[in-house]
């Protein structure tokens, strides 16, 4: 019985383009068949910056590779990943003169979200705490809430960011699109 495959993965894997390159590859961009696919209008794609063969193998089709990520047209500076996934199927490289038209594109600013910097600790928390301050001899304040500060992901596939120079409170009250 055979078995289905998507078109995307029928390709060559990662080192068996970079090993037909001159360098390995490096500066030149790859991008996967998927990617083409969910996101035909925002490129996604890895500019190689370094790649370490696994040179015991004749075809010299294993290794390492690094790379910037732009994902769905927006890249974080100086943020280089190692790429995952490189034994897939499914990898393509852009022609030197596709590069430029395939990296033309500025990401529009309601792709990205401000998150909240803090949010208000749950009542019961809050009241631990408190007591915790009292039984160490400080002063406790009723009249401000005790504020955590929360973290996001900084990966090259997150699109929300904090400012870090204000304090941005999170809201109490959560809507949820239905």
């Amino acid at each position: 019985m055979a078995r289905h495959m998507h078109p995307w993965r029928t390709g060559k894997n990662l080192f068996d383009l970079l090993s037909q390159l001159p360098n390995f590859g490096v500066g030149r961009i790859v991008t996967r068949g998927k990617w083409l696919h969910q996101f035909p209008n925002e490129p996604c794609y890895y500019r190689i910056t370094r790649v370490k063969v696994d040179c015991t193998k004749p075809e010299l089709n294993s290794g390492e590779a690094w790379g910037i990520p732009t994902m769905r047209g927006y890249s974080r500076p100086n943020n280089e990943a190692q790429i995952g996934s490189a034994w897939k199927r499914e990898w393509k490289l852009i022609r030197k003169s596709e590069e430029e038209e395939f990296t033309a594109y500025t990401p529009k600013e309601t792709d990205f979200h401000e998150v909240p910097t803090h949010c208000k600790v749950p009542p019961l928390l809050a009241e631990m705490m408190k007591r915790d301050q009292q039984a160490q001899g400080q002063e406790v304040r009723d009249d401000e809430p005790i504020l955590m500060k929360l973290k996001i992901s900084q990966g090259f596939r997150s699109r929300a960011y904090q400012m870090s120079d204000k304090v941005v409170v999170m809201d109490e009250t959560v809507q949820t699109d239905v």
